[in-house]
């Protein structure tokens, strides 16, 4: 299992940690094909580590990008992903990593920032439609991929509540400044972690944050498409 430090500060970008495991993918090649082995192929390398502030994608949101430096060797990480708990870092491997090697993590703060402002814009949008509509909107995914995020809805948004009027709404919330809040919850044996724009309802979400709305910009909202016969509309979104 993998400790997810990431979770602790989107801020954080370079941190340390210690190598379980450097796998080479093209020798995966020699027995069955699975799943995860599958995934592994596409990249040169894999490192495990004991713990890592780089992102693993999933939950709409893409992965973190960055470099691991050891003693004797660094690696370009390209990818991660997470499966059973472990977390891949997939990438091209420069000299050598060994197991327990002391690795410094650097994630691309660029690449970090633009991922974790267009994921909180997507929460803005969210809590905007819940709390107006949501008696008749309930929200289905989201995509918050910078070159082409959505989010979308069970229930048809009515045609006066167009593009323009949601990008006044979403300006508004950027506006104040609001407070955008990470918590943990204990369900059990399991820890739910939820996300919050201050005054609006929270939702559970595993992925990275920045703090306030004023940290968004400006937020396009692109398209309102409505779909009646699927009784669902899908909002397209940019940050600039």
């Amino acid at each position: 299992m993998t400790e997810l430090a990431y979770f602790k500060d989107t801020y954080v970008v370079c941190g340390t940690g210690r190598v379980l495991e450097v796998i080479d993918t093209s020798v995966l090649t020699n027995g069955a094909v699975t799943p995860l082995t599958k995934a592994l192929q596409r990249h040169p390398h894999a490192v495990i580590l004991d713990a890592t502030l780089f992102y693993p994608q999933g939950g709409g949101q893409p992965t973190d990008t960055g470099r691991i430096t050891g003693p004797n060797g660094h690696f370009t990480v390209a990818h991660v992903f997470m499966d059973n708990k472990r977390v891949y870092h997939q990438g091209t491997l420069h000299g050598t990593l060994n197991e327990n090697d002391a690795v410094d993590l650097a994630v691309d703060e660029d690449v970090r920032m633009r991922n974790a402002r267009c994921h909180s814009a997507g929460h803005v949008i969210f809590s905007i439609i819940k709390h107006q509509w949501g008696d008749q909107m309930t929200e289905r995914k989201g995509h918050h991929f910078s070159d082409g995020a959505y989010v979308e809805f069970s229930g048809v948004l009515s045609e006066a509540h167009d593009k323009t009027l949601l990008e006044e709404m979403v300006a508004r919330v950027v506006a104040e400044d609001r407070r955008i809040i990470v918590t943990e919850e204990s369900t059990g044996n399991d820890v739910l972690r939820v996300v919050q724009v201050d005054g609006f309802v929270a939702n559970p979400c595993g992925g990275t944050h920045v703090r306030s709305t004023a940290e968004l910009g400006h937020v396009t909202i692109r398209k309102i498409a409505r779909r009646a016969g699927q009784n669902l509309t899908k909002i397209s979104y940019c940050v600039a």
